[in-house]
């Protein structure tokens, strides 16, 4: 593993823990924002916002040929490996340790947003 794919996989796993014990809104805010693009066509890519705790995918919005399509408030399974949903029969798989999404076969490569203040 590279030393930035570590990086990235550290930093999730610490927002991960971080926010499952948050309350509410706050410095430890529950929303964990995730920017994907297609391995194979950097112009398509995706925007998930997810409330790990309440294990939501509070929205995702598509960039380009995308089956990533404005969807709210969808329940997500999460175990030790992944996050995993359903959207109209078509699933999706979030692996937790590579940020490697993928979308019916279609491999995006993810990094967490940058908070903004």
């Amino acid at each position: 593993m590279t030393k930035s794919a570590t990086v990235f996989a550290t930093l999730f796993l610490t927002l991960w823990c971080g926010g499952s014990r948050a309350d509410g809104p706050g410095p430890a805010d529950p929303l964990t924002t995730i920017m994907c693009r297609d391995r194979e066509d950097p112009g398509v890519g995706a925007t998930l916002v997810f409330d790990l705790p309440r294990k939501r995918l509070v929205s995702s919005s598509g960039v380009g040929d995308t089956i990533l399509f404005d969807d709210h408030n969808v329940p997500v399974n999460i175990s030790a490996a992944a996050i995993e949903w359903e959207v109209a029969y078509n699933t999706y798989t979030l692996n937790r340790v590579t940020l490697e999404l993928d979308v019916i076969g279609r491999v995006f490569f993810c990094q967490l947003a940058q908070r903004q203040l």
